[in-house]
C-alpha cells in the first residue's frame, strides 16, 4: 500500500464525520431559533389585549427567517412535510387536505433523522430522545399548542366544540377572526406560565385566543351551557323553597288579671272551722300567720290533699275533739300527707284528736321552741316520726302505734337550753322501726342547764332500748310506773361528758323506781340464753335504779353480785338491790 493509499480517508469514516458534524450544526441552529421563540412568545404572552403588534400599530406581516451563510440551508422535500403556503393547508396527518381549515406546521431541519416536532404540554420538562444516527425512524409526536384547550373548544384529541358568539359554526356561519400570519417553529418553552383565568362567566369573542388546531366536526353540535372556570367549583343546584306561610296575627287579648293566688293559703287573725263545715278539704298548704289562732271545733274533719302541710309561724292551732267526737286529721286520697309544723314561738295544742295518713317526708309532727300538748290523741297509720326541738311537750293518754319510722324514735324530744318534759300514761309500741332505734328517746344536750322529766305511766313495748335517755349535763326528775317491755333492752342512759360524785353516790337526782322490766331478748351468752335472760338496763354512769321489777323475785341477774338472779341483767354501774320481788301496780296493763 502507497502512502496516498494510507492518508486516502475511509468513505465510512467519513460520513460518519460528515453526519456528526451535521447533527452538531444542527443542533447551534435549533438553539438559536429556540431563542428566538421564546422571545416572541413572551412578547405574545404578555402584550396587554390583542395580536402582537396590535398596540404600536403596526400591522403584522409574515416574518421569515434569513438563513446564516456559515450554515447550509437544505430544502425540505416533500415527503418530509413542507411549508405550506398560504390557501394550502395540511393536516394533523401531513400533506394537503382542502376540508382542514387550519395549517398545522411542521418542523423542517432538512435531515429526516433530526426531524422534531413540539412535544404536547403534558411532556414539558422531558429530556428529548438522543440526536444519533440510529435514531433516524424516529417520527416524533404530532405537534400539539402547548396552551390548555379553553372551556366550551376540544382538545387535542378531538371532540364536539361548543359554539360561542361570533365564533365560525361547522356550517360555515359567520366570520372567523383574524389568525395570526407568523409562522414559526413550534418549540416547548422551559416553563410555560398557567393560563390566567377570567372571572366572567361569559367568554367574550374578542379575548378568547384562537386554537391552532381544530379538527372538523362531525355531527352538527348541541348548544350546551357554559361551564364553570376549571379552578372554580360549580355552584350547587338552587333548590326552589316555598315562601314561608302568612302567620296568623295574634288575636288581642284581654288585660291581665291580678296576680295568681300564693302557693299556699293564709289563716289570719282569729279562724274558728265548726262541725257545720265539716269535712274541710286543704288542697294547698295552710299557714297560721304570726299572732293568728286557728280553733279546730270537735266533730270536725280535715282533709289534706297529697303532701300538703299545716305551717304554725308564731301562731296557735287549738284542735279540741271531745270523747266521742275527735278531731281527725286525715289524706283526702289514699296518698300521705306531710305533716304539721311549728316554727318557734308557736302553740299547738291537740285534744281527743286522731292524726292519720301523714309523714310523707319522714316526719309528721315537727316544732321548734315552741310548745305542744297532746292529750287523748292518737297518732297511727303514719309515715313519719314525732321531733321536737327545745320544745316543751305535755303528753298524756295518748297512743303513738302502727307507724312507719324510716329514721330515728317514733318520738325524740332534744334540748339544748333546758326544758320541761311531761310523758304520763301513754302508749308507745307497734312501730316499725329503723336498726338500733329506741321507742323513745329524749336527750339533753347542755352541760349545765338542767332537764326536768316526768316519764309515769308509759307502755313502751319495742325498740333497742324501749327507752332512752342521753345527756351532757344534770337530769332531774321521776322515771316510774312505766313498763318497759320486748325487744333487744329496756332502760338505757348515755353520756359523752362522765359524771362523778366525790361521794360516791348517784351524780344525777333522778329517781328511776317502780317500773316494770321484762321480756327482753337475750344475748347469745350460754347463761343467757338458758335461763332467757335479756339486757333490762344499761348505763354509762353510776345510776340509782332501785325498787323495780326485773321479772323475777330473785332479782335481776348479775355475774358478781348477783349469779343467782333471773331476771334481765342489769350493767356493773347500776344499784339494784333492793328490787321488787313482784310486779308494781301502778304500771298500765300489758
Amino acid at each position: 500500500m502507497t502512502p496516498d493509499d494510507q492518508q486516502s480517508p475511509d468513505p465510512q469514516f467519513s460520513d460518519q464525520s460528515q453526519s456528526k458534524r451535521i447533527s452538531r450544526d444542527t443542533l447551534l441552529l435549533l438553539g438559536a431559533l429556540s431563542f428566538l421563540i421564546l422571545a416572541v412568545a413572551l412578547t405574545f404572552l404578555f402584550t396587554p389585549g390583542g395580536q402582537p403588534g396590535e398596540e404600536a400599530g403596526v400591522p403584522t406581516e409574515e416574518l421569515t427567517t434569513i438563513p446564516d451563510p456559515a450554515y447550509p440551508v437544505v430544502s425540505p422535500t416533500p415527503d418530509q412535510g413542507a411549508y405550506p403556503s398560504p390557501g394550502q393547508p395540511t393536516s394533523p396527518v401531513g400533506g394537503f387536505d382542502p376540508s382542514y381549515p387550519y395549517p398545522m406546521p411542521a418542523v423542517p431541519t432538512g435531515d429526516p433523522a433530526l426531524e422534531t416536532t413540539a412535544t404536547p404540554d403534558d411532556a414539558v420538562g422531558v429530556v428529548p430522545p438522543s440526536l444519533s444516527p440510529t435514531d433516524a425512524a424516529y417520527p416524533g409526536p404530532v405537534l400539539q399548542d402547548p396552551t390548555p384547550p379553553l372551556p366550551g373548544y376540544p382538545g387535542p384529541a378531538g371532540g364536539q366544540p361548543t359554539p360561542v358568539t361570533g365564533y365560525p359554526g361547522p356550517a360555515g356561519e359567520g366570520t372567523p377572526p383574524p389568525m395570526p400570519t407568523l409562522a414559526l417553529t413550534p418549540i416547548v418553552p422551559t416553563a410555560v406560565p398557567p393560563p390566567v383565568v377570567q372571572p366572567p362567566p361569559v367568554v367574550q369573542p374578542t379575548a378568547v385566543p384562537q386554537p391552532t388546531a381544530v379538527p372538523q366536526p362531525t355531527a352538527v353540535p348541541q348548544p350546551t351551557a357554559v361551564p364553570s372556570p376549571p379552578d372554580e367549583a360549580p355552584a350547587p343546584p338552587v333548590v326552589p323553597v316555598d315562601p314561608p306561610a302568612p302567620t296568623a296575627l295574634p288575636l288581642p287579648t284581654e288585660t291581665p288579671g291580678p296576680p295568681p293566688p300564693p302557693p299556699f293559703d293564709v289563716v289570719s287573725g282569729n279562724v274558728r272551722w265548726s262541725r257545720a263545715e265539716s269535712p274541710i278539704v286543704v288542697e294547698r298548704d295552710l299557714q297560721v300567720a304570726p299572732g293568728s289562732e286557728l280553733v279546730i271545733e270537735a266533730g270536725v274533719e280535715v282533709r289534706l290533699a297529697p303532701g300538703v302541710s299545716i305551717f304554725v309561724d308564731g301562731g296557735q292551732l287549738l284542735a279540741l275533739g271531745q270523747p266521742g267526737q275527735p278531731v281527725r286529721f286525715v289524706g283526702s286520697t289514699g296518698a300521705r300527707w306531710s305533716g304539721i309544723f311549728g316554727q318557734p314561738n308557736s302553740f299547738v295544742v291537740l285534744e281527743h284528736t286522731e292524726v292519720r295518713g301523714g309523714g310523707l317526708g319522714g316526719t309528721v309532727m315537727a316544732l321548734e321552741r315552741s310548745q305542744l300538748t297532746v292529750r287523748s290523741s292518737r297518732f297511727t297509720d303514719n309515715g313519719g316520726s314525732i321531733l321536737l326541738t327545745d320544745t316543751r311537750l305535755e303528753m298524756r293518754d295518748s297512743e303513738v302505734t302502727g307507724n312507719d319510722m324510716p329514721f330515728g324514735p317514733a318520738l325524740e324530744a332534744s334540748f339544748g337550753r333546758g326544758n320541761f318534759v311531761t310523758l304520763t300514761n301513754n302508749r308507745f309500741g307497734g312501730n316499725r322501726l329503723s336498726e338500733g332505734a329506741p321507742q323513745v328517746r329524749v336527750s339533753n344536750r347542755s352541760t349545765f342547764e338542767t332537764l326536768n322529766l316526768a316519764l309515769e305511766g308509759n307502755l313502751i313495748r319495742g325498740g333497742a332500748p324501749n327507752l332512752q335517755l342521753t345527756t351532757n349535763g344534770p337530769l332531774l326528775g321521776t322515771v316510774g310506773c312505766n313498763a318497759l317491755i320486748g325487744d333487744a333492752q329496756g332502760f338505757g342512759l348515755r353520756t359523752q361528758t362522765p359524771q362523778v360524785d366525790p361521794n360516791g353516790v348517784p351524780p344525777m337526782r333522778l329517781r328511776i323506781e317502780n317500773n316494770y322490766i321484762d321480756e327482753h331478748v337475750p344475748p347469745i351468752i350460754p347463761v343467757y340464753l338458758r335461763y332467757g335472760l335479756g339486757r333490762g338496763a344499761t348505763s354509762e354512769v353510776l345510776l340509782d335504779m332501785r325498787n323495780n321489777w326485773w321479772g323475777s323475785d330473785t332479782g335481776p341477774y348479775e355475774p358478781e353480785a348477783n349469779p343467782l338472779g333471773r331476771g334481765d341483767s342489769v350493767g356493773v354501774n347500776i344499784l339494784y338491790a333492793p328490787w321488787l320481788t313482784a310486779p308494781p301496780s301502778c304500771v298500765p296493763p300489758q
